[in-house]
């Protein structure tokens, strides 16, 4: 599943809030292969996304909102989508995806707390058809759904993604992943983490679960979750969590994955080093929005299109979440994303005139 475009209003404190996940031109010599539509490569998007910001801008709010809309459709269930509503105004979104074959989809919604009124629109995407192509060409179907999540859910086809975070989803589902790959994977990772922690093993006794041994004690990690995290640093604790979440990359094909903030404990080379496992993993038609605060993250040499910021602002009175792609601002190979957020050309940088007050007048 390929994110392309996102509008959300009165969503989570997003009000008019618009991201769009494709670019115009084929980057020549790009690290990242195949940022385009299987068979498509004029319907381009932006594979793979580190989205930075300070706290309070939104990162995690963006995944739970894309997480609820998209369970409420391969759920069939309207009542997920009554969670988007926070204040007194409805909710309103907007998401442009395309699941399976080449066919463009939206979904657009306005939910209250007692209605829910969903709007359908599909086109062909033909094969020289850009996004911007593709999207002129939608049409609305929202009479062969009549508020059917069901005769939706049938027209979208069965839609694979994967979130990470215990903000947003509650444990991780292990049943799609494969044990071989889970073992391997959690030995590596953690094993980084923590040398005393290299004993993995299937548990015996205990459905979809695994044990991690070390000096006699027993660690369970039972249905995508870790029984006994006080046992653990909070960097090797979040190791299993990421682990967990690598190793269904093995898993799933044609999978939207968003992975937010796991690495807050890990050392900042290890949180480079298992991105860019990462995104070896990712397949054809697949997606990876990955959040962090480590501006280290920024060195690696990927498109500057793969570099998003978020920030929140005042306008009209009223709080406000932009975003901003490095690449709409850097034009030049040799400009560095780094040292341009560093001098807040993103206006991304958290606002500390307040620590002011605080500091001792000599």
């Amino acid at each position: 599943m390929i994110i392309l475009d996102v509008k959300l209003n009165h969503i989570y404190g997003f009000d008019d809030f618009h991201i769009n996940f494709t670019y115009p031109k084929k980057i020549v010599g790009s690290l990242i292969e195949n940022e385009h539509l299987d068979g498509r490569e004029r319907f381009r998007y932006k594979k793979a996304v580190i989205l930075m910001g300070t706290n309070a801008t939104g990162k995690t709010c963006l995944g739970k909102a894309l997480l609820r809309i998209f369970r409420s459709v391969k759920e069939s269930n309207e009542a997920i989508l009554r969670e988007l509503v926070s204040g007194e105004n409805p909710a309103e979104f907007q998401v442009d995806f395309v699941n399976e074959g080449y066919t463009l989809h939206r979904i657009a919604g306005i939910v209250d707390a007692d209605n829910v009124s969903i709007h359908y629109y599909t086109a062909d995407i033909a094969e020289m058809d850009s996004y911007e192509k593709a999207a002129v060409k939608l049409k609305d179907r929202s009479d062969e759904v009549a508020g059917s999540f069901k005769k939706l859910k049938a027209l979208v086809g069965a839609l694979e993604f994967r979130f990470a975070y215990p903000k947003i989803e509650s444990s991780l589902r292990l049943g799609d992943v494969k044990k071989n790959a889970l073992l391997k994977t959690l030995r590596a990772v953690i094993g980084s983490l923590d040398p005393t922690l290299t004993n993995v093993s299937v548990a015996k006794d205990l459905k979809d679960s695994f044990v991690i041994r070390r000096r006699g004690q027993e660690i369970i990690i039972q249905e995508g979750r870790l029984l006994n995290r006080e046992m653990l640093s909070s960097g090797t604790a979040e190791g299993i969590d990421v682990a967990v979440f690598l190793a269904a990359m093995l898993s799933d094909n044609g999978c939207f994955y968003y992975c937010d903030e796991h690495f807050s404990y890990i050392q900042s080379e290890i949180e480079k080093r298992i991105f860019g496992l990462m995104l070896e993993r990712l397949g054809k038609n697949e997606q990876l929005i990955f959040t962090t605060h480590n501006t280290d993250m920024l060195d690696l040499n990927l498109p500057k299109h793969s570099f998003a910021f978020l920030k929140k602002e005042i306008a009209q009175g009223v709080y406000q979440v932009t975003v901003t792609f490095a690449s709409e601002i850097l034009k030049r190979n040799t400009d560095s994303v780094k040292c341009a957020m560093e001098n807040d050309v993103f206006g991304s940088l958290p606002d500390d005139s307040l620590l002011d007050e605080l500091e001792v007048e000599s």
